[in-house]
């Protein structure tokens, strides 16, 4: 029965960052198509980011006209 559960919560945990690095790479096509190239501090932010954080910076995206209205003024961090 453990193992069973244990399986379970691999498998949620797998399919959560699956999940997670399919939000990334779309996030990350949306901000190309917009901004062109992008600093890789924010490639490397959006890539290691939450599934809630990418959620947020997303609907952030619709509005923003600028990566800094997305991830705030301080985009070097």
């Amino acid at each position: 029965k453990g193992v069973v559960h244990g399986e379970a919560r691999g498998e949620a945990r797998g399919e959560a960052r699956g999940e997670a690095r399919g939000k990334a790479e779309m996030l990350l096509r949306l901000l190309r198509r917009r901004f062109h190239t992008l600093p890789e501090v924010i490639e490397a932010r959006v890539r290691a980011a939450t599934s809630d954080q990418l959620d947020d910076w997303s609907e952030k995206f619709v509005d923003a006209h600028t990566l800094a209205d997305i991830f705030g003024p301080d985009i070097s961090h």
